[in-house]
């Protein structure tokens, strides 16, 4: 069992399902700029780095010879995105079992979200969900310059919560997370319901592993 005073999320993937809202929304900008559609396992795959990553990896993708996009193509890329994300955001989307209860056994704990996805989906998203209370802040993918893997988003994080690393864990779902944790000196806490597999996760060797969300009360107090 780890002491800690504060705990970090990441958002896709641990706290929410969005699997599929994210999926339907690649597929509607890709369609718009005439290119095959994506299974959402693929989508999933490359969801972790933020809006602009995904839709550059999906355009290069969906190129005949796998070529990235230029300025221009990926530009209008994101702006769908952005669109079409906006509208279909809540059809599927939703809490991940047992993460409200979870959130609000540790109502002691400063709590942080920590995600590359923008503040403004973030904050919708947690209101929609009614979790938005547990939270004291949220570093977005527009809150500072780096994304995780950088540790910046996460010491960012610390930082406003007043803490120390050495007293935080990070929970995540994908190895962006664990290396983000890992080198801003935090615990951490790998979620294998998510968009990674086990396997996957098992490589970059976290500090806790959990199957479902509520198991962060067996290993955190």
């Amino acid at each position: 069992m780890f002491t800690v005073e504060i705990m970090l999320f990441d958002l896709d993937g641990t706290l929410i399902d969005s699997r599929a809202d994210l999926a339907r929304s690649v597929n509607l900008m890709l369609e718009e700029l005439s290119r095959p559609a994506l299974d959402e396992e693929t989508v999933a795959g490359f969801v972790g780095d933020g809006v602009r990553v995904l839709v550059y990896r999906s355009l290069t993708a969906t190129h005949p010879e796998g070529r990235p996009p230029d300025d221009f193509l990926h530009a209008d890329g994101i702006a769908l995105m952005h669109k079409h994300y906006a509208e279909q955001m809540f059809v599927n989307t939703c809490l991940y079992a047992g993460v409200a209860e979870t959130l609000a056994h540790f109502k002691d704990k400063r709590k942080a979200v920590v995600t590359s996805k923008e503040v403004r989906f973030t904050e919708m998203i947690l209101e929609r969900f009614a979790v938005a209370k547990h939270f004291d802040c949220i570093i977005g993918g527009d809150t500072v310059a780096e994304r995780k893997p950088d540790p910046r988003p996460v010491l960012e994080a610390i930082n406003r919560l007043g803490g120390k690393a050495e007293e935080t864990v990070m929970i995540g779902d994908t190895e962006n997370d664990v290396i983000a944790g890992r080198r801003a000196g935090t615990l951490i806490a790998a979620a294998s319901y998510g968009f990674r597999s086990a396997e996957e996760l098992h490589k970059t060797s976290p500090d806790v592993m959990i199957e479902r969300f509520d198991q962060l009360k067996d290993f955190f107090c």
